[in-house]
């Protein structure tokens, strides 16, 4: 497949409401050694997404000023040392930014293929909360079948991920909302 030069992305001029963003034409994204490049079919947007685009969570160092933290779609290319995918796989990811465009590259350390039955706006919702829970939850507190988990904000993405994970997993789940509705 040979690449186009230019992509469109969803720019953001200035902070404030959706109304600012607006589509324009770039350079794709550079592939850097252990990255992959997907073709974006569909994004996720989530609460970092919008706090960024209001301009109330500052952009990372080194992260892409474009938006968006999750990508759902074709592995295009790969770069030098990346591994676990090749070009034509239907991936996932969590990206550093940059998921809000025709092309995204991430590392290859934070996609995953998509589930089996999922079309691509279903894959896209997935990398923020899956990547967040399994890391914190399983790598760092590394829960086991038969014990005891308590989610504070169990209404949350995170939240709901976090008790279907723990519960897959063999955990007996607690939760707390903030109100009677949630």
């Amino acid at each position: 497949m040979t690449l186009p030069t230019e992509m469109t992305y969803v720019d953001l001029p200035g902070p404030g409401g959706p109304e600012n963003m607006v589509l324009a034409r770039g350079p794709l994204p550079e592939v850097r050694p252990g990255d992959i490049l997907i073709r974006v079919e569909a994004f996720g947007i989530n609460r970092p997404d919008v706090l960024q685009r209001k301009g109330d969570y500052p952009l990372p160092a080194g992260a892409s000023p474009i938006l968006g933290l999750e990508a759902a779609g074709e592995v295009v290319a790969l770069g030098e040392g990346a591994t676990g995918f090749s070009t034509g796989d239907k991936v996932c990811a969590l990206a550093n930014g940059g998921a809000y465009a025709e092309y995204c590259a991430v590392p290859a350390t934070q996609a995953l293929r998509w589930p089996k039955g999922y079309d691509a706006a279903k894959a896209a919702a997935l990398p923020e909360t899956f990547f967040t829970v399994w890391a914190n939850v399983f790598d760092m507190a590394r829960l086991k079948s038969g014990e005891t988990f308590l989610v504070h904000g169990g209404s949350s993405g995170i939240g709901t991920t976090a008790i279907q994970l723990a519960r897959a997993f063999g955990a007996e789940v607690f939760a707390t909302a903030g109100n009677a509705a949630k």
